[in-house]
């Protein structure tokens, strides 16, 4: 069954993109400003999934309860998720883009050296270290790091979409009976 008002599609889309989005970014905010965005890292994962899952779930509730008669597939379900996750991850990666480029310069530059502390604490040797470090500097740009953040958002939607998708799909039984009695 096709969607019967692709406006109404779209809206959900983006209001949902929005909100995974403007979660996202003010999760990275607080954590910045509360200079705890190494040492939080397990409770932003959660938030961040918990986000991820919700915003996808209920994205593709209400597109099939709103705009497709209470009908979804499962593949439509995995494209609405991918969507809304596309989206989001768009936003996101401009903040991330700007974050980087003017409010905080240094954030690579600080990744870089926690990552050394962390692999001198480790007992790493000095060539190890030194290659290591070399590698990270080598995508020490705002773009490249927004670039994987997109990426990353994506995997993150697409697995959220394959799992949520199992319970938000809803056959139309009239659609599967006329397509049997047509042939």
């Amino acid at each position: 069954m096709e969607p019967q008002a692709t406006a109404n599609k779209w809206q959900i889309i983006i209001k949902f993109s929005l909100i995974y989005a403007l979660i996202t970014i003010a999760l990275d905010l607080v954590l910045y400003i509360l200079d705890l965005q190494n040492k939080m890292s397990v409770l932003s994962t959660i938030v961040l999934i918990v986000t991820t899952l919700g915003s996808v779930y209920f994205g593709v509730i209400s597109i099939r309860d709103n705009v497709m008669n209470g009908f979804i597939t499962y593949g439509h379900s995995v494209s609405t998720g991918l969507l809304i996750s596309l989206f989001a991850g768009l936003i996101v990666t401009v903040y991330t883009y700007f974050f980087e480029s003017f409010i905080d310069p240094e954030f690579m530059q600080n990744i870089i050296n926690q990552a050394k502390r962390d692999m001198i604490e480790r007992g790493e040797n000095e060539e190890n270290i030194e290659r290591a470090i070399g590698m990270i500097s080598k995508m020490n740009k705002p773009w490249i790091f927004a670039l994987m953040g997109l990426l990353g958002q994506l995997f993150y939607g697409l697995i959220a979409s394959l799992i949520i998708s199992n319970f938000t799909k809803r056959i139309d039984p009239d659609s599967s009976y006329n397509s049997l009695s047509n042939n």
